[in-house]
């Protein structure tokens, strides 16, 4: 935090100089926000990813059939950085199938793997400057909020939430105060975990 003060006191104090500041971590942004004095002394902007038509002209650009189109929108969305490696695989001839196969069972594993470890080792969390031990149930009811959403508003932090953030599994805007998956990719398989949670 004292960064960001050295950064208000270039930009409002001895006006020399415009800052900006990027960041994935929103609840970082949010807690600097609130920490160092930014409030009313700048502007927070969301960089959020392509729309589906967008996202759908972006593809076409390179080459995707409708076919393909419709599979790179249904699994990774408007994620740029998911559509470029989509791109990467068909230039080399890679079956984009198999990409999505291997994404999908990639974030699933990741966000077992999570649970797992919450639920049998235990695991702590840095909040409000204390080590809170995250809550296996509380943590899985953040992710049953997703099972026939793709967001949801929320009222508080909580230390699972900030977990799942910390993890980059789960994405806040904070401005909007919704909570939604990093990567469409996350959000299929936090569907297919739930699945298997309510079978055990």
């Amino acid at each position: 935090y004292k960064l960001f003060n050295f950064f208000i006191g270039l930009t409002k104090e001895l006006h020399i100089c415009h800052v900006f500041a990027l960041s994935s971590d929103s609840l970082f942004i949010e807690r600097v926000y609130n920490e160092a004095i930014l409030k009313n002394r700048c502007r927070y902007l969301l960089v959020d990813d392509f729309d589906e038509e967008t996202a759908g002209k972006f593809l076409e650009k390179y080459g995707f059939t409708e076919e393909e189109i419709k599979l790179a929108k249904d699994y990774a969305g408007g994620k740029p950085a998911l559509l470029t490696a989509m791109i990467d695989e068909k230039k080399i001839r890679r079956n984009i199938n198999d990409y999505v196969e291997k994404g999908l069972a990639n974030s699933k594993e990741e966000i077992a793997q999570l649970l797992y470890y919450i639920k049998t080792i235990g695991v702590t969390i840095k909040y409000q400057e204390n080590d809170i031990a995250v809550n296996y149930e509380g943590t899985t009811k953040i992710l049953k909020n997703f099972s026939g959403n793709d967001f949801y508003k929320y009222s508080v932090i909580t230390p699972e939430l900030c977990y799942l953030v910390s993890k980059n599994i789960l994405f806040v805007d904070t401005r909007e105060k919704i909570i939604k998956p990093q990567t469409r990719f996350d959000l299929l398989g936090i569907r297919e975990i739930l699945k298997e949670i309510d079978e055990i």
